[in-house]
């Protein structure tokens, strides 16, 4: 017993000595030129894999285990130090910046990691910090206003809403706009093929979570993206996610809190309240009764022998009241850790965002998982990652209503008068507000139509990639990667069934007589898979042929097998009301597959000859075979060359302010093939038309029946191509403060795919052709500047410009224009001579001194025999300003972004000139008037024709006719014809890092917290007080650009949260 209790004894002791010996080693690591802290320092024990990095204010604190002799500090572009250790706890250190270093690395094209001083092409580098400071849920969320040529906007304010990223503008006719992401060298299906024009679940890139990438790189030319060939010719978005590094585990955890809130509303007329003719209707969805008066007025139904009673006055903020606020949580927990062979990464990060809208009924929920890890033996390496997203999204119909389904939210809360109180009407089974009873029978109740219809979408998907690394030499390295993106996602939209009761109300028991007809509802139920699997081999060498040139690149092959299948069931008229099921009908249920499957062969190589490390030449080469494209013709090459020259590597400098100074220039074609199935003819189901609407649908009795489909499939099809001209430099000032990269590029994408009309002699309506060329010009340029740097404080600025011009040059023999979307008279189409996505619609007639003639008659202007020109979707310029102060441990940061120019069609406008409840309508107080700098059109007996001033008045009773498209179609277009025009705050953050000695309290090593805002304020020109430009329920390509059509408004967000790092 005496030897158990003395050996515990002495373990005890020796246990305590050991434990003694360990200690904890702080210190602040600054720059030696400026003073200043550097943050993200690798601060190692020699020997082991214990480490840390510095935070934002330069100071560390490491474990350092009994026997250590050293500390190793290393940083990109700094002298790597390694400091012996003492008997002191505090080790202060100032690093120099390393002369022979390569600089700033970036990621290029194939996940490629060069530095960014040696490639010939323009690319910009976006670090997680700046796309994660206002707790973004998706990828696009943090990035707009930040990118020179990058177009990014939300394109709904609906959560979990299509995002759009257009790279230096729009170049392709037929869509393909956007551009290609790579995550972690595997392409990643970016489709919307679970929306339409009223449901937006979103774009597959929004499955991304933002918390879980390490920074991004943008390649907007066609040298950048040579190596992918057919899929890059929109530019491509590299992310590179995090991994597990060599050091102690560590953990990150975030949470955020953000208030979501409708931003902008359109801004309506107060004066004048619900009727029509100027006289007070109580029936009517129109604001063209008299003034307000606040005199007590009945109004909608008579039921059980009572009426409501309410003030004839303006309800401020009568729309924004019946809206809410929404609540978004973001988290999201990381850990990480590894050892000098292996390392890992798990993460788990969760969404629950809910909309402005009083319901669930526009929500999204998302959980994101991720692994990855990697291993090295000997010269052996391999590493994997495999995410999974699961997400479920609701969402509130937008766009017009579908005559006899049902109704759209937003289409029916515009026609409500200003003096009528909407939240009085979320009682919608009310006696007073019900189908039977409600105030209008020319709309419905926006609340039933929240509650009772309604849309859900449900998607998993998985995606990820292993690489296989096997080092040959010191020079030459074989790397083998696959990837894979599978998702499957469940759709369902519904709309209940309802009628006024007859004799109703609504069922011409009002005061005009009128009825509303009958929701038959329906249900439509929808599948939608989507797989794409990618092969790459590659051999990357980088040797040092003599003391003079260096080489570097890779030689390798890509294999990709990619395709979809979507099942779609619907069924109208349905028999129970509020039974959801395809089921519920007597009527045939209708059914539509589509499948399509693809596969891509490519071969490419790419090297990179440096002199003397100032002058870089790089050649690419790649050629593609195709299965979309005739056997003859599936084999197509890109090739592409870039020069980088650093003149301040050339030329001494040092007695100049200029610190660096590079000029480079690239040359480079990409292209794409075109979609399956269009070479060779395919049928289609088929119906008989018997005339007066009347139809036989097969199958008939159980045999089907088909025929050749109307779209002639031309089988000497060849793929797009883009050639792009590229030159630029970058010049920096005053030791880095000030810096300037600028780039101009000139763009032609030729032989365009698209399904042009044919003579219907030919059995057929449409047939594929490649047609068309578009060019775009333009310049981009981006600012950085550090105009105040001392011991305490810190100024950081970026600005951004950038100017696209692009110009439809070519169209096929005979055919004018290509129309791409239309919404009544008006007309978004790609016409020679014009910029792409021109918008026509009708003008008024004008005499040659320029004054508007109208109709002797009706004094309202006379429509010009063809449509004209209001102007094109393209901006003049855009501009972003980012600025980050930071005091010790405090940053505010915010960012300004500036779009001028372009016009768009809305739909909300039509709606709200046709109501009467737009400003524009009040013109004159509704009081007669004559057209100004107007004149009337005589015809002389000789034919003869002279002009003479208007004399014909508008009139009172008349003047809602003024601003019918049916009516007055010259003046209606212009009130809904848009200018795109704005200036928005897109983001402020302020942040918080707690000193490192109270983050240890908590065995931290960093905790920061901060509040935020995004969306905050929008700067709309006088001409549109209507709608934000940026929204549209047209997709996220070429077609949204034409406008909106009543779509949900933008939406604001206010939050907080807390970063903390074990």
């Amino acid at each position: 017993m005496k030897k158990l209790i003395l050996s515990l004894f002495v373990f005890l002791f020796v246990a305590a000595s050991a434990m003694a010996q360990d200690r904890t080693v702080t210190g602040t690591v600054k720059g030696k030129d400026d003073g200043l802290p550097i943050p993200g320092v690798s601060v190692k024990v020699k020997g082991t894999s214990n480490g840390v990095a510095t935070g934002s204010d330069g100071k560390y604190a490491i474990k350092v285990p009994a026997g250590a002799t050293a500390l190793e500090f290393s940083s990109v572009g700094y002298t790597r130090q390694e400091v012996a250790l003492g008997s002191g706890n505090v080790i202060n250190l100032s690093l120099g910046q390393d002369s022979q270093a390569l600089g700033e690395v970036v990621v290029t094209a194939l996940g490629i990691s060069k530095a960014k001083k040696t490639i010939g092409y323009a690319e910009t580098t976006v670090k997680s910090e700046d796309i994660n400071g206002s707790a973004a849920v998706s990828l696009a969320g943090g990035l707009q206003g930040k990118i020179a040529g990058a177009t990014i906007s939300n394109t709904s304010g609906a959560p979990g809403g299509s995002t759009k990223v257009i790279l230096r503008g729009y170049s392709s006719i037929t869509g393909g706009n956007q551009p290609l992401y790579v995550i972690d060298g595997v392409p990643l299906d970016n489709s919307t093929s679970a929306s339409t024009d009223n449901y937006d679940f979103g774009n597959n890139a929004n499955d991304i979570d933002p918390n879980n990438i390490e920074s991004m790189s943008v390649l907007k030319g066609s040298a950048a993206t040579a190596l992918y060939g057919s899929r890059g010719s929109s530019g491509v978005i590299l992310i590179t996610t995090k991994k597990g590094k060599s050091g102690s585990l560590k953990i990150d955890f975030s949470t955020a809190a953000t208030i979501t809130q409708v931003a902008s509303l359109y801004s309506p007329q107060e004066t004048f309240g619900q009727g029509w003719d100027a006289t007070y209707i109580p029936s009517e969805n129109g604001n063209w009764g008299p003034k307000f008066d606040g005199q007590m007025r009945t109004w909608g139904a008579v039921v059980d022998n009572s009426q409501l009673l309410k003030p004839f006055s303006y309800i401020k903020n009568n729309v924004r009241d019946a809206l809410t606020n929404g609540l978004e949580l973001n988290n999201n927990i990381a850990i990480s850790g590894g050892n000098d062979q292996s390392t890992f990464y798990f993460s788990y990060g969760n969404i629950n965002s809910n909309g402005y809208l009083p319901t669930d009924a526009d929500s999204y929920k998302r959980n994101n998982i991720s692994l990855k890890g990697s291993t090295k033996y000997k010269n052996f390496s391999i590493d994997g990652s495999m995410n999974y997203v699961a997400k479920t999204q609701k969402f509130v119909t937008a766009g017009g209503a579908d005559s006899g389904i049902g109704s759209s939210f937003y289409e029916d809360i515009l026609q409500i008068p200003g003096d009528i109180p909407i939240s009085d009407l979320r009682d919608y089974k009310n006696k007073f507000f019900n189908v039977d009873n409600y105030f209008t029978p020319y709309a419905e109740n926006p609340y039933y139509s929240l509650y009772e219809n309604g849309s859900r979408n449900k998607a998993d998907r998985i995606y990820g990639n292993v690489n296989m690394n096997y080092k040959v030499a010191d020079w030459l390295n074989i790397q083998f990667q696959q990837g894979a993106d599978v998702s499957n996602s469940q759709t369902k939209i519904w709309h209940n069934k309802n009628a006024p009761t007859p004799g109703s109300y609504n069922d011409g028991g009002n005061i005009e007589g009128s009825s509303r007809a009958a929701d038959v509802g329906n249900v439509i139920e929808g599948s939608f898979k989507s797989f794409e699997y990618d092969t790459k081999l590659n051999a990357i060498f980088n040797k040092q042929l003599d003391s003079h040139f260096d080489l570097d690149g890779l030689i390798g092959v890509n294999y990709n097998d990619r395709g979809i299948r979507n099942l779609t069931t619907s069924v109208e008229n349905l028999a129970i009301p509020g039974f959801f099921d395809i089921s519920n009908s007597s009527n045939k249920p209708n059914s539509s597959e589509v499948e399509s499957h693809r596969r891509l062969f490519g071969a490419y190589a790419q090297a990179t000859l440096g002199y003397n490390k100032y002058l870089y030449l790089t050649v690419t080469a790649r050629n593609d075979w195709s299965s979309t494209l005739a056997l003859n013709k599936n084999s197509y090459f890109y090739p592409a060359a870039s020069l980088a020259f650093l003149v301040s590597e050339a030329v001494d400098l040092s007695k100049t302010p200029i610190s660096f100074l590079k000029l480079r220039g690239s040359f480079g074609q990409t292209g794409s093939d075109t979609d399956p199935y269009r070479i060779n003819n395919i049928l289609t189901q088929t119906s008989v038309n018997l005339g007066g609407g009347a139809a036989i649908n097969f199958p008939v009795s159980g045999v089907p029946g088909f025929t050749i489909s109307n779209y002639l499939r031309n089988p000497d099809l060849k793929p797009e191509k883009v050639s792009e001209l590229e030159l630029g430099g970058e010049i920096r000032f005053f030791k880095n403060r000030l810096g300037i990269d600028a780039t101009y590029y000139n763009k032609v994408r030729k032989d365009q795919i698209l399904a042009v009309p044919v003579d219907p002699a030919t059995g057929y309506t449409f047939s594929y052709l490649n047609f068309g060329k578009v060019r775009n010009r333009g310049v981009e340029v981006t600012v950085n500047a550090k105009p105040i740097v001392s011991k305490d404080f810190q100024w950081n600025m970026i600005y951004t410009f950038a100017r696209d011009r692009n110009m439809v040059l070519e169209l096929p023999a005979g055919l004018e224009k290509v129309i791409l979307n239309s919404a009544y008279d008006a007309q978004f189409v790609a016409e020679v001579g014009q910029p792409l996505g021109t918008i026509e619609a009708p003008v008024a007639q004008y005499d040659p001194q320029g004054h508007i003639i109208v109709d002797a008659t009706t004094g309202r202007p006379v429509v010009a025999p063809a449509n004209g020109i209001y102007g094109s979707m393209q901006r003049d310029f855009s501009m972003g300003l980012t600025n980050s102060f930071t005091y010790k441990s405090f940053t505010l940061g915010a960012t300004l972004d500036w779009q001028k120019g372009g016009v768009f069609y809305s739909g909300t406008a039509d709606l709200l000139n046709f109501v009467g409840a737009d400003e524009k309508t009040t013109y004159n107080d509704r009081r007669p008037f004559i057209v100004p700098n107007s004149v009337v059109a005589v015809t002389a007996a000789n034919g003869s024709v002279s002009y003479v001033e208007n004399t014909t008045r508008i009139t009172e009773g008349n003047i809602d006719d003024y601003y019918y498209p049916t009516t007055n179609k010259a003046v209606a277009y212009n009130n809904r014809i848009l200018s795109k025009s704005f200036l928005k705050l897109r983001e402020v953050t302020l942040s918080y890092a707690l000193p490192t000695s109270l983050a240890k309290r908590i065995s931290a090593q960093r905790v920061a917290v901060s509040v935020y805002g995004r969306n905050l304020v929008t700067w709309l020109p006088a001409s549109n007080q209507t709608i934000d430009p940026e929204v549209s329920n047209f997709g996220n390509d070429l077609r949204s650009e034409f406008g909106e059509f009543r779509t949900a408004p933008p939406v604001r967000f206010f939050g907080a949260s807390l970063k903390v790092t074990f």
